[in-house]
């Protein structure tokens, strides 16, 4: 007899306290078999999986779980870009930008693969967004950002994260009310010319987004950026948490 072979989720501590509840990453290795289908029995668990495009058997046995697709996450990458290096309205965060980041932050995403899921509420998907941006004044994510202002007062951000010489676009946000102003693509090409202020210059950046963003692929498009692969981002939720995300 082939012995069971325990498996392994790996916790994510950070939106667990966002969520109220223990939350995990599947591991991309993860054999789907009774071995996580017991362990996918833990009480209000949450779980997400990142299926690559091309593995139609893996996501179908994920779905046969209780995994729910939600989202098609779109990579993207660029060599160089089709976007001026400076604008008068865009430079690099300063910590009394805080307050305004995070307010940006808590009202612009609507694709997210939180915003996207019905069973999480849209405070709690808000609210993630916002600790997320917040997190770069504290020291604990991003290794740079850039701000644009309109009328007075910060109403985009772009937060960044280096991947060897290549500038990554972890978190972009505009406020609904700066919408159509170029600032994304005033931001994206400030950052590709001046790095993260510490004065290393990449050699290329990467972006991803959801397929329902059409705005958001176009501006990479439009940009010169490329796609580079797609993937099926899939939540489990498990017993004890119904469809509006509450405890039963």
């Amino acid at each position: 007899m082939t012995p069971a072979v325990a498996v392994v989720l790996r916790p994510d501590p950070w939106l667990s306290e966002r969520l109220d509840r223990p939350c995990y990453s599947l591991p991309a290795d993860t054999i789907v078999d009774s071995a996580l289908s017991r362990t996918l029995r833990r009480p209000r668990i949450f779980v997400t999986a990142k299926i690559p495009g091309d593995q139609h058997i893996r996501d179908r046995n994920l779905q046969a779980l209780g995994f729910r697709p939600i989202e098609t996450a779109l990579s993207y990458t660029a060599d160089r870009l089709d976007a001026p290096a400076d604008d008068a309205r865009v430079r690099f965060a300063r910590d009394r930008d805080e307050a305004c980041v995070r307010e940006v932050a808590a009202t612009s995403f609507r694709y997210s693969r939180f915003h996207l899921d019905p069973a999480i509420p849209q405070a709690a998907a808000n609210r993630i967004k916002a600790d997320w941006a917040g997190n770069f004044f504290r020291g604990a994510r991003g290794d740079g950002m850039v701000v644009a202002e309109a009328d007075a007062r910060v109403a985009g951000f772009l937060q960044l994260v280096w991947s060897g010489r290549r500038l990554v676009i972890d978190l972009i946000a505009v406020a609904p009310g700066a919408a159509r102003r170029g600032l994304a693509r005033a931001m994206i090409g400030f950052a590709a010319a001046h790095g993260t202020d510490d004065g290393r210059r990449p050699d290329g950046l990467a972006a991803g987004t959801q397929a329902a963003n059409i705005p958001s692929c176009r501006l990479y498009e439009s940009l010169g950026f490329r796609l580079t692969s797609a993937a099926t981002v899939a939540h489990f939720h498990g017993p004890g948490v119904d469809a509006d995300g509450q405890a039963v």
